[in-house]
């Protein structure tokens, strides 16, 4: 059941977000019923949880909203939010695809200052048209920073991809110390919860 409802990043509160390995669509979708079911009613302080499952069949991401002054459960993937986000004022396009890189830092002043490298190597002006917002989350323990794009299509994403318009991203990603990149993907949204 897609809907066109993406989270809102800007949103006051903290986000838990994780992966989790699916093996497969069916499995994909059994993940996201079962998780789903089993926060009903939602537990006091969650304000609202998206499922995306990935273009691949490979994972699910779940990115749940807490609010401020409710803490997740003690047991969770990674706390997080929003740093900064570069979207046009007035966008109304629709995001059809989800593209998220998530990286591993030596520390806080290293979120900064990767986060500030990434975002001045974002073009000013004529980027591709299928990409609407790029938006960067950092990890309150300060170890972590997760790139989060929406795009209009895969269709979008992948002509990007193969017309070089990552290359740079690319190459910043790879050469600055106490950077590693861990994981990305493409995903579609499957589910909210709010």
């Amino acid at each position: 059941m897609p809907s066109a409802l993406f989270p809102d990043l800007s949103a006051p509160g903290t986000w838990v977000i994780g992966t989790r390995h699916a093996d497969g669509p069916d499995r994909q979708q059994t993940l996201v019923e079962e998780e789903s079911a089993s926060l009903e009613p939602p537990a006091a302080g969650l304000a609202d949880v998206s499922w995306f499952l990935s273009t691949d069949g490979e994972t699910v991401l779940t990115l749940a909203r807490w609010d401020d002054g409710a803490g997740p459960p003690p047991v969770s993937p990674p706390i997080y939010r929003l740093d900064r986000s570069l979207a046009e004022e007035h966008e109304t396009r629709v995001p059809g695809c989800l593209i998220t890189a998530a990286f591993d830092v030596d520390g806080p002043e290293r979120q900064r200052s990767f986060t500030d490298a990434a975002i001045a190597a974002q073009p000013r002006e004529g980027g591709h048209p299928g990409a609407i917002s790029a938006h960067f989350l950092h990890s309150v323990d300060g170890s972590r920073v997760l790139l989060y794009t929406e795009w209009t299509s895969t269709e979008a994403h992948q002509e990007a991809t193969e017309a070089g318009d990552h290359d740079q991203g690319h190459e910043l990603f790879s050469g600055t110390p106490g950077v590693r990149l861990t994981r990305g993907g493409r995903f579609r949204l499957y589910r909210n919860l709010r």
